[in-house]
């Protein structure tokens, strides 16, 4: 005779009615509570307080989780950034650039004296009327040519790493700032909205104009980003802050 109301009572802890409104759960406590009294008649009084403890404490479990408040899920804070725009006003990237430039305008000033030698050793090979001299000033420009491409390359190497020394250090300075950004402004993501940036082609490139449009297309990212999410101003400053503040061995200018 147990056996049936204690299946009852499981079915009740066990959620089957959890979907139901809290008033769905006063109708079956009444109704359970009918069934109670018929028990009654074919129990023991021991056995009906038994069954009617259980039934209370696994209807008030439900009730107290379908009237239990839940709090809201807090939303997702974005912040976005126009790329392009951050880096242009970058102190940083300006240093790197002064930098750069400057070691482009030494290496092509060598390369102009260099290239000056040369043509003064043939003119003078030219000149001379000596065969043996002649060989001899035409053997060494060879040589001098080679060692110039050799030198060309290495210069060549030299400023690809610079640049790449360049954009790794922006870089990196870009994620600590917005971490920091995100952090003091209460932002849970900061992305780089490139929805901002036209579609263009060139009838230069080797590629159908289409295919140029399509590929472009396929690597976007963001369709659209409110203007309110846009922190670019704000990084932009953060970073121009932390770069005019940087210790004297940090940034390309204080080499």
């Amino acid at each position: 005779m147990i056996v049936p109301i204690t299946a009852k009572v499981t079915a009740v802890k066990s959620g089957e009615i959890a979907g139901q409104s809290f008033n769905a759960a006063l109708t079956l406590r009444h109704s359970l509570s009918i069934h109670i009294q018929k028990v009654a008649m074919k129990n023991s009084p021991t056995q009906t307080v038994i069954i009617a403890s259980l039934i209370a404490f696994g209807l008030g479990s439900f009730a107290w989780g379908v009237s239990r408040p839940v709090a809201p899920a807090q939303a997702t804070r974005i912040g976005s950034i126009d790329l392009g725009r951050v880096l242009d006003k970058l102190q940083e990237k300006s240093d790197w650039e002064v930098q750069i430039a400057a070691l482009q305008n030494q290496m092509r000033d060598e390369a102009d004296s260099r290239k000056k030698r040369l043509e003064a050793e043939k003119q003078q090979a030219s000149a001379t009327t000596d065969q043996a001299e002649q060989q001899r000033i035409a053997e060494q420009v060879v040589l001098e040519g080679l060692q110039l491409e050799q030198w060309a390359t290495l210069k060549g190497a030299e400023l690809d790493r610079e640049n790449s020394l360049m954009w790794q250090s922006i870089y990196r300075n870009l994620r600590e700032e917005s971490a920091k950004l995100a952090e003091s402004e209460g932002y849970d993501y900061i992305i780089v909205n490139d929805g901002v940036n036209n579609i263009v082609t060139s009838r230069e490139v080797k590629m159908p104009m289409s295919q140029q449009v399509l590929e472009q297309i396929g690597r976007r990212q963001i369709i659209f980003a409110s203007p309110t999410t846009d922190v670019s101003d704000k990084l932009i400053v953060k970073m121009n802050n932390t770069h005019a503040t940087a210790p004297a061995s940090v940034g390309p200018a204080k080499k």
